[in-house]
């Protein structure tokens, strides 16, 4: 998973404000893209200067942003990542007939209103012979359902204090290994679902805000982390859906005994 694995663990943070240098942009359309200046890229990790070119040849029109995403990594100027719909990279290509020599090219995303990718860019436009052709990939088809197509949960005991919304210290770290765990799966990635749930201990009414707040948490950890905001769908169940039954009242082995029902889901969704 080429530049995704990386991108998320990185320690920085996208800023969500736009640039100056943007494209004028109708429904993820341009008569004339804007470069900005290669030296200004600030790559969040070095290594995603150096792409995949498979990677690279899978991305199409109708290819989803978190898709893209997850293909080449966070975009490289702090175009921002909620609701923007250019992003821009620049790659270095090895020359064959000179080791140690590389070729710099600006590669330019632009989504439509649907945060599907519409067109593409090469900087120069030579670039585009290096990677070469799109590969095929099966289209899904218009009425096609979107459906879960990988899942995994990790256990809220671990990533929050109890009766708290806050992540706890180390959390970030398991949320980012089931992350990636999740996209390595999956192609075609449409969207991430971060699902809360609680134990029955409590009333109805607060264990499903505490479930909420705690997907939310979860949500919020991934933005930082360079995952487009708008692509992350959250929800709290409360003590729906247990995993194990545990009766009687309220004490430290009943606690224990519902642990498993403490847990946050996540849910990649694709066609």
């Amino acid at each position: 998973m080429p530049g995704f694995a990386l991108a998320l663990a990185a320690a920085a943070t996208l800023s969500a404000c736009g640039s100056t240098h943007l494209s004028r942009i109708d429904d993820g359309q341009t008569q004339q893209p804007v470069w900005p200046a290669v030296e200004k890229a600030r790559p969040i990790v070095e290594s995603t200067v150096f792409p995949q070119v498979e990677a690279l040849r899978k991305i199409d029109v109708g290819t989803p942003k978190l898709e893209v995403y997850r293909l080449i990594g966070h975009p490289m100027y702090r175009e921002g990542i909620a609701g923007v719909h250019e992003w821009d990279y620049v790659f270095k290509f090895p020359l064959a007939d000179q080791p140690g020599q590389y070729m710099t090219c600006q590669y330019k995303v632009l989504f439509d209103d649907h945060m599907q990718a519409r067109q593409t860019f090469w900087n120069p436009a030579g670039c585009a012979g290096v990677v070469g052709p799109v590969q095929a990939v099966q289209p899904a088809q218009p009425d096609a359902p979107a459906r879960v197509v990988a899942a995994t949960e990790v256990s809220a005991d671990f990533l929050f204090d109890f009766d708290s919304g806050a992540l706890a210290p180390g959390a970030t770290q398991a949320i980012d290994s089931k992350v990636m765990e999740v996209l390595d799966k999956a192609e075609r990635v449409e969207a991430l679902r971060v699902i809360g749930f609680t134990d029955r201990l409590g009333s109805e009414t607060y264990n499903q805000q505490l479930s909420l707040k705690r997907a939310e948490a979860v949500k919020q950890y991934l933005v930082s982390r360079g995952v487009p905001g708008e692509a992350i769908l959250t929800s709290g169940r409360g003590a729906a859906e247990p995993v194990v039954n545990c009766p009687g009242a309220k004490s430290p082995s009943v606690v224990a005994c519902l642990k498993p029902n403490r847990r946050v889901r996540i849910e990649v969704v694709a066609r």
